[in-house]
């Protein structure tokens, strides 16, 4: 069912508290006074987050952001086909902003973009970076004492680490690139995958394997003792943690990846969506992301939270062996051909 609230500079002062203050300036001399934005995104925390401190700050502007969730691809595709998109910010995956880009997003005016702190490298004809993470290896350390796994290698080894394994469903959920990393593979060497070889690896673990849909499943799983070890994301893990699991993570060869913002092919606000990702990418919304929740920010100037639970699981706080980039292009031009391949060898 759709989801979709309008956030008022009422709503905001009566339902909000917002502890930082920060300026916005609207870059490149344009003016995004009054009007509304549409924000289509994931919902949940986040969105929280965002209330507290983008759409609070564009409410002082005149600027009204109406969510809606889930964001939803083939929705957003039927939208810009019809000539009449409703949405005029869409969170989405990178390779997504890089693959349809001109075609489900507009290219950016750069020149209105404040890249402040950004990494110029990761804004991208129709992408902004919004958030920074990385599939994480993270085990029950109830289950493996003083004998844990240090690497994907040790994931794809029942032998010496036996227990039951956890991988979400979808083929960009990091299943392959980890089995490569444990075959042997480079990790500045993963593209073009291998699929071979990756689901030779895979098949090592098939019966130990459990599949999941959504991360609330993958919280349980962690937190209920289901699995042994998960290929997780890091808020999910981080929640379970939080619920009081005993989980660790195993700092070698994290696999990066970003969320990014895009404006939709069509958008009829583009001014307020301009403005909505300026807010969106700078430092009160980046800094509140980073104490609530285990993410990196791809704003250099947001400082990270001091909890020692939520930097437990952020990547750029504790890596000890190499780092891997997930390659954005790639999975931009393959994500349709990975996903038939992973969708044979699970229905094998």
């Amino acid at each position: 069912m759709r989801n979709r609230r309008l956030i008022s500079a009422l709503a905001l002062a009566t339902a909000v508290s917002f502890s930082a203050t920060g300026c916005f300036a609207t870059v490149g001399g344009e003016s995004a006074s009054g009007g509304t934005v549409v924000f289509a995104n994931t919902g949940g925390a986040l969105a929280s987050i965002f209330a507290e401190t983008a759409y609070k700050e564009l409410s002082a502007q005149g600027i009204q952001v109406a969510e809606e969730s889930p964001n939803n691809e083939a929705k957003l595709t039927a939208m810009v086909e019809s000539g009449s998109p409703t949405w005029d910010v869409f969170y989405s995956s990178p390779y997504r902003t890089v693959a349809k880009c001109d075609v489900l997003f507009e290219k950016l005016d750069k020149s209105r973009i404040n890249t402040a702190g950004l990494d110029p490298a990761q804004v991208t004809d129709c992408g902004v970076p919004v958030l920074k993470s990385a599939f994480l290896l993270v085990y029950n350390a109830d289950k493996y004492g003083d004998h844990p796994p240090q690497s994907w290698a040790d994931f794809y080894d029942t032998a010496n680490f036996p227990g039951t394994r956890g991988i979400m469903n979808y083929a960009k959920d990091a299943g392959m690139e980890t089995a490569l990393l444990a075959a042997g593979v480079p990790g500045d060497q993963l593209y073009p995958l291998d699929y071979e070889r990756a689901f030779a690896t895979l098949d090592k673990i098939r019966p130990s394997v459990r599949f999941y849909d959504t991360g609330a499943q993958q919280t349980q799983a962690l937190e209920s003792g289901e699995v042994d070890m998960m290929l997780a994301w890091p808020g999910r893990a981080y929640e379970a943690a939080k619920n009081g699991a005993n989980l660790k993570v195993v700092w070698n060869q994290p696999l990066y990846y970003e969320d990014s913002l895009g404006i939709v092919k069509g958008a009829k606000n583009l001014d307020a969506a301009y403005a909505l990702i300026n807010a969106l990418v700078d430092v009160p919304t980046q800094e509140l992301i980073m104490q609530r929740q285990p993410y990196g920010s791809p704003n250099a100037n947001a400082k990270p939270s001091a909890d020692p639970l939520i930097n437990s699981f952020i990547a750029t706080s504790n890596v000890t062996g190499t780092e891997v980039h997930r390659d954005n292009e790639w999975w931009a031009a393959n994500l349709d051909e990975a996903t038939r391949q992973w969708t044979e060898w699970v229905n094998r």
